[in-house]
C-alpha cells in the first residue's frame, strides 16, 4: 500500500476545506491555469480574485474542498502554477508604477525561457502593465545577428524596408562595426523607426539622444534602451531621454510570490462522512 493511501485510509469518504492565501503583497497572475488545474485534480474550488488584482498579506485567492489525497496533491501543484507568474506580474507592475508614464516599459525576455512556460510569463508581464513587444504596431526587429549577416546596420535596415515599407523597422545598436552614434545615424538614413541601444551603457544612450537632437531627427524616431536595467537605474534611463526601456532579468527573474495552501483545521465539508 502506498504511503499516502495508508495514512489517509481512516479519512475515506471525508472531504475537507482548504484555501490558498498570499503571504506578501503582490499582483495575482495565473487565474486561468489555477482554475483549470484545480478542476483536473477533482477539486471543488472557487477563485476569489481576478487576474491582475492586488493581493495583500492574508488575501484569500481560492477556497475549495476535496479529499485528503487530492488536497495534498493540490498543495504540491497549485501554488507553483501561480507563484512565479504572480512574482513576474508584481515586478512588471513595480517598473510601470515607477515609470509613471514617462517612458514605456517592455519585457521581451519571455522569449528566452522554456517554451512550456512562455505563455504564463508573457501573460504575467501584460498583467503587470508592461508591454510584451517593443511596439503595438506591425514591426520588423533586426537584432545583432541580422545586422552582422547583412553587413551592418544601414544595409540591414534598408533590406527590411524594401520588404515591408509600412512596418516600423526596429534595429539593435551595439556599436560593433562603428560608434553607436554612427550606427544610429545610418539606421535613420535607411528608414529605421525605433533604435534599440542595447549596450547597457547609459553613455551610449545619451550619445544617441544627443546625436538625434543635433541632427534634427529626434522627433522621427523612438529610442529604446536595454541591458540589465534595474529598478534603481530606471530614473537615470528616463533622464537620459529614452522613450522605451526593455527590462529583462529584473522582471523575468523576479522571485516567486509567497503563497500558502492550508487545510482549515477541524473543518469538514458539510455532508461529508
Amino acid at each position: 500500500m502506498e504511503l499516502r493511501e495508508f495514512l489517509f485510509a481512516p479519512l475515506e469518504g471525508q472531504e475537507f476545506t482548504f484555501q490558498i492565501t498570499a503571504r506578501e503583497k503582490g499582483i495575482f497572475s495565473g487565474a486561468g491555469r489555477l482554475e483549470q488545474e484545480a478542476a483536473e485534480l477533482g477539486l471543488q474550488a472557487a477563485l476569489l480574485v481576478a487576474e491582475g488584482e492586488t493581493l495583500e498579506p492574508g488575501s484569500c485567492l481560492l477556497r475549495g474542498r476535496g479529499r485528503a489525497a487530492e488536497i495534498i496533491l493540490a498543495e504540491e501543484m497549485l501554488p507553483g502554477l501561480i507563484g512565479k507568474p504572480s512574482g513576474v506580474a508584481t515586478a512588471a507592475a513595480t517598473f510601470v508604477r515607477r515609470a509613471a508614464g514617462r517612458l514605456k516599459i517592455v519585457c521581451g525576455a519571455w522569449k528566452k525561457v522554456a517554451p512550456e512556460i512562455r505563455p504564463d510569463l508573457r501573460r504575467a508581464i501584460a498583467t503587470g502593465g508592461a508591454g510584451v513587444r517593443i511596439t503595438d504596431r506591425p514591426f520588423i526587429y533586426l537584432d545583432k545577428n541580422y545586422v552582422r549577416l547583412l553587413g551592418g546596420v544601414g544595409p540591414a535596415v534598408a533590406r527590411a524596408r524594401a520588404y515591408a515599407s509600412e512596418r516600423i523597422i526596429t534595429v539593435q545598436l551595439r556599436g560593433e562595426g562603428q560608434p553607436v552614434a554612427d550606427e544610429a545615424a545610418a539606421a535613420v538614413r535607411a528608414g529605421a523607426g525605433i533604435l534599440m541601444v542595447d549596450t547597457g551603457n547609459l553613455g551610449d544612450l545619451e550619445t544617441v539622444v544627443a546625436t538625434a537632437r543635433a541632427s534634427g531627427w529626434r522627433e522621427r524616431v523612438q529610442i529604446a534602451f536595454a541591458g540589465g536595467v534595474t529598478q534603481e537605474e530606471l530614473e537615470a534611463v528616463i533622464a537620459a531621454g529614452a522613450d522605451i526601456v526593455d527590462v529583462g532579468r529584473a522582471i523575468i527573474d523576479a522571485p516567486l510570490l509567497d503563497l500558502s495552501l492550508d487545510v482549515e483545521r477541524e473543518r469538514l465539508w458539510p455532508g461529508s462522512k
